[in-house]
C-alpha cells in the first residue's frame, strides 16, 4: 500500500507537468482561434473597401468617358463640313475628303477613341474613321462591324447617350476582336420618328482599362459588368462570360439588394469574397471577384506558425514528461516491477499446479477417492467429489470473433469469466474453476445450499452469472449443467456429458442454459433421409429455391433430438453432396461457378447455432440461383451472336435456312427458334430476311446490277420471289426504289 502511494505520488508531478503544458497549448489555440477569426473579418472589411473603391473608380472612369464622347458628338454635330454628308444627298467629293479629314483629326487628337461612325440613313452611307479595322466611305451593306447596324435599326431601345458596351468582331482572323463602349448621338425629329442622321463614338476599353490598371494594384481579382439587359461581362474585354447556372444565380442574387454589399460564397468552384456595387445611373452594376485565399493568406501563415508553437510545446512538454517517469523514479520502479515478478511467479506457479490436478481429475476414469482427495487438500483445493457436486460447463459465445479481435487478451476474459462466476456461484457454492481448451470453463460446484439444486433457483442464479459477464467485459455464454450426484466415479462421465450437451446451443441459441438430463447421450439409430437430400438438390439446379430451403430445414430439424454427433455427420453429408452438386453442373453445363472460392458449401464447424448455419445455407443457395441464371443467360447471348454472324456471313447462300443454321450449330433447329425468338423477339426466317433486303437496297442504290443479279448476290433463287418479297416489305418494286433513289 505505502509503495502504491509513492508510486502515485511520483507520477503526481508528470501529471502536473503534463497538464501546464496542455494548458498553454489549449490557450495558444483559442487564442490564435479568436485572433484568427477577428483578423479574418477584418481583412474582409478591407478586401472589400478596396474592391469597392476600385468598382466605383472603373464606374468613374465610364462615366467620364461618356462625357467626353457627348462632347465629340456634338462637336462633330457642329461641324459644318460633316453637316453636309448628315443632311445633304449626293455631297462632292471634295466634302467627303473634308468629312474623312476632320474625322482622323479627331482621333489623333483623342487617342482613347477607337473609332467614329457618320451616319446618313437617307443615302445608307458611313463616312468610318477607325484607329485599327475597316475605315473609309461606305455603305450599309459593306460595313464589317454589323453589331452598329443592329444598334441603329432599333436604336429607339437604348437610352440616349448611354454607354453600350458590346463587342467589335476583328476583320483579320489572326487579330482579336475588340471591346468597346458605343455612344449613339441621333436626329430623330422626323414626323415618322425615322432616324434622319446618327454620329456614333466607339470608346476602346482596352484605354479604360489601361487608365485604370496605373490606379489600381491588380492581383488574380477579376471585374464583371452587368449592364442594363443583365447580361455579365468582363470589364477587362467587355465579352459576355459564359457561366453555370448556380453562378448566374448568385450574381443576380446580390444585385437584387438596394444597397453595395459583399458576400463570401463559391464563384466557379472556387471560394471568393464576392463585392458589388449599386445601380449608377445607367442600371449597370459592377462585381469584383476575388479569391478568398488570397484575403486571408498572411492570417493563414500567423495560424501555421502558432499550431507549430503549440505543438512544438506539447512535444517538449511530452518529452519532459517522459523523462521525469524514466528517470527520476527508476529506483521505485524497480523494486515495484521486481516485487510484482514475484507475485506473479508465485501465482502462476500455484495457479499452474491447480489446473494440471483439476485437468487429470475429470479425466480419468477408475481412481481411489481417498488418495485424489488427499492431492486436492494438499493443492488448498476445497472441490471434494465424495459430497454432492454438480458440474457447469460455460462455453464463450462468438468465440472465433472474439479471438480474432482480442487474441492477446483471451486468457485475460477467460479469468474474467471465472471471477464472475466463482463470485456469484460461492455465495450457494464451494467452487473450483478449470480453464479448458479455446472457448470452454469447467466450474466444479460442492453443493451447499440443496434448495439450489432444485431447477428454477439454479437458473436464475446461473442467469445472474450470464448477465454479469455480458455487462462487465461483453461476452456472452451458454452453460450446460449437469444433476446432482455424490458418486466420485461418475465425475469423468459428467463431464463428457457436460461437455457434448454444450454443443447442444447449435439449436437452443446463444446464452442458452442446457440441463444434461434433457438430453439423449445413448445410441440412437439414425438414417438419413438420401430422398429428401435428393429432392433438395434437384430444386436447386432446377431453381426452386424456396423448395430446396424448407427441405434443408426439415433434414437439419429432423436431428434436434439426436445426439450432437449426428447432427454434424448429417451436415456434412450435405455439404458433400452440394460439392459434389456443383462440380456435376462445373462438367456437364460447362459453367464456371467459381466452387471453393467465391461459391464456397458453408460447414456446419463454422457456425455456433441453427440459425446461423440456415441463414448461411439460405445466402448459398441464392447465391447458386443467381449464379446459375446469369451463366446460362451469358451462354444465350453467345448462342445468339451465333447465330446472327452466321446469316450476316452467309446470306448469299440460297441454301440458308433455319434448318441450315441448326445443322452448322450442331443443335436441334427447335431450340435455336425457340432461344434465338425468346431473345430477339423475332424469327431467324425475318432475320434472315432482313439481311437480305438490307444488302440488296444498297445494291439497289449503289451498282448498276440488274434486279435478277442482285437477287441472286443476295440468296434468292428466283428472281420473281425476290420481286414480291421486296414489294411485300417496303411497299415499292426494286426498280421503283431504285429509281426512287436515282432522282435523289
Amino acid at each position: 500500500m505505502r509503495l502504491n502511494m509513492i508510486r502515485r505520488n511520483g507520477k503526481l508531478y508528470v501529471r502536473l507537468l503534463l497538464g501546464i503544458t496542455l494548458s498553454i497549448v489549449l490557450v495558444l489555440l483559442i487564442s490564435s482561434s479568436v485572433y484568427y477569426f477577428s483578423f479574418t473579418g477584418i481583412l474582409q472589411d478591407k478586401a472589400y473597401e478596396s474592391d469597392l473603391s476600385n468598382l466605383r473608380q472603373t464606374g468613374q472612369a465610364v462615366a467620364n468617358t461618356t462625357e467626353s464622347a457627348q462632347s465629340v458628338a456634338f462637336q462633330i454635330y457642329r461641324n459644318s463640313a460633316i453637316a453636309k454628308v448628315l443632311y445633304y444627298q449626293n455631297p462632292n467629293a471634295f466634302d467627303a475628303q473634308a468629312v474623312m479629314i476632320d474625322l482622323n483629326n479627331y482621333l489623333a487628337t483623342m487617342p482613347y477613341i477607337q473609332s467614329i461612325y457618320v451616319y446618313n440613313p437617307s443615302e445608307d452611307r458611313f463616312y468610318i474613321s477607325a484607329q485599327e479595322g475597316q475605315s473609309g466611305i461606305l455603305k450599309g451593306n459593306e460595313v464589317n462591324d454589323t453589331g452598329i447596324m443592329e444598334i441603329l435599326d432599333h436604336y429607339q431601345e437604348y437610352k440616349p447617350f448611354a454607354p453600350i458596351p458590346r463587342i467589335i468582331k476583328a476583320d483579320n482572323p489572326e487579330m482579336e476582336d475588340m471591346g468597346v463602349y458605343t455612344y449613339l448621338c441621333y436626329d430623330a425629329i422626323s414626323s415618322n420618328k425615322q432616324m434622319n442622321s446618327a454620329v456614333v463614338v466607339n470608346i476602346s476599353a482596352s484605354w479604360i482599362n489601361r487608365e485604370l490598371a496605373s490606379k489600381t494594384n491588380e492581383s488574380t481579382s477579376r471585374t464583371l459588368l452587368v449592364d442594363d439587359r443583365d447580361i455579365v461581362r468582363s470589364v477587362s474585354d467587355l465579352k459576355p462570360l459564359q457561366l453555370s447556372d448556380q453562378d448566374l444565380s448568385l450574381i443576380r442574387s446580390e444585385l437584387g439588394e438596394p444597397n453595395a454589399r459583399y458576400t463570401i460564397a463559391d464563384f466557379e468552384g472556387v471560394k471568393s469574397l464576392i463585392s458589388r456595387t449599386s445601380s449608377d445611373q445607367y442600371d449597370w452594376h459592377y462585381v469584383r471577384i476575388s479569391p478568398y485565399d488570397e484575403i486571408v493568406k498572411e492570417m493563414k501563415s500567423v495560424r501555421v506558425t502558432t499550431l507549430l508553437i503549440a505543438s512544438s510545446v506539447l512535444l517538449a512538454g511530452l518529452f519532459l514528461s517522459w523523462l521525469l517517469s524514466r528517470y527520476l523514479y527508476v529506483p521505485i520502479n524497480k523494486i515495484e516491477s521486481r516485487m510484482a515478478d514475484l507475485e506473479s511467479e508465485r501465482r502462476n506457479s500455484s495457479y499452474t499446479i491447480r489446473q494440471n490436478i483439476l485437468h487429470k481429475l475429470v479425466q480419468i476414469q477408475e481412481f481411489d477417492p481417498q488418495v485424489q482427495l488427499d492431492k486436492l487438500k494438499r493443492a488448498d483445493i476445497s472441490f471434494d467429489f465424495t459430497k454432492p457436486y454438480q458440474l457447469a460447463y460455460l462455453r464463450i459465445d462468438q468465440f472465433e470473433k472474439l479471438k480474432k479481435n482480442n487474441s492477446k487478451d483471451l486468457l485475460t476474459y477467460k479469468f474474467a469469466i471465472m471471477n464472475i462466476a466463482t463470485e456469484i456461484c460461492s455465495k450457494h457454492f464451494r467452487v473450483d474453476s478449470i480453464e479448458l481448451e479455446d472457448d470452454s470453463i469447467l466450474m466444479l460446484l460442492n453443493v451447499v445450499d440443496h434448495s439450489l439444486s432444485e431447477t428454477e433457483p439454479l437458473h436464475a442464479m446461473l442467469g445472474e452469472v450470464q448477465a454479469a459477464c455480458l455487462e462487465y467485459i461483453h461476452i456472452g455464454i451458454s452453460i450446460a449443467v449437469t444433476p446432482v450426484t455424490d458418486n466420485p466415479h461418475q465425475l469423468h462421465t459428467m463431464y463428457k456429458q457436460a461437455k457434448e450437451a454444450s454443443y447442444h446451443r447449435f439449436f437452443q441459441g446463444r446464452s442458452a442454459i442446457i440441463e444434461t438430463e434433457s438430453l439423449p447421450f445413448t445410441e440412437v439409430s439414425y438414417s438419413f433421409p438420401v430422398g429428401k437430400e435428393k429432392r433438395m438438390i434437384d430444386a436447386l439446379v432446377a431453381g426452386k429455391i424456396d423448395e430446396a430451403k424448407s427441405l434443408f430445414a426439415e433434414i437439419i430439424g429432423e436431428t434436434a433430438p439426436y445426439p450432437i454427433r449426428i447432427v454434424h455427420s448429417a451436415a456434412t453429408h450435405i455439404t458433400v453432396s452440394l460439392g459434389n452438386m456443383l462440380k456435376e453442373i462445373e462438367r456437364n453445363g460447362s459453367l464456371q461457378l467459381g466452387f471453393n472460392a467465391e461459391l464456397a458449401v458453408p460447414r456446419i464447424e463454422d457456425f455456433e447455432t441453427l440459425e446461423e448455419m440456415t441463414d448461411a445455407y439460405y445466402a448459398f443457395f441464392d447465391l447458386l440461383k443467381s449464379k446459375l441464371v446469369e451463366k446460362r443467360s451469358g451462354k444465350q447471348e453467345d448462342l445468339i451472336r451465333k447465330i446472327t454472324h452466321l446469316i450476316e456471313t452467309r446470306f448469299t447462300d440460297p441454301n440458308l435456312s433455319l434448318n441450315y443454321v441448326a445443322d452448322e450449330l450442331n443443335m436441334s433447329s427447335y431450340h435455336i427458334s425457340r432461344v434465338y425468338r425468346q431473345q430477339t423477339l423475332t424469327t431467324i426466317v425475318d432475320m434472315i430476311n432482313h439481311v437480305r433486303m438490307e444488302n440488296a437496297k444498297e445494291l439497289l442504290t449503289t451498282t448498276e446490277c440488274s434486279v435478277s443479279d442482285i437477287a441472286e448476290k443476295t440468296g434468292y433463287a428466283s428472281s420473281s420471289y425476290f420481286h414480291r418479297m421486296f414489294k411485300k416489305i417496303y411497299g415499292v418494286t426494286p426498280s421503283e426504289f431504285r429509281n426512287a433513289h436515282a432522282k435523289k
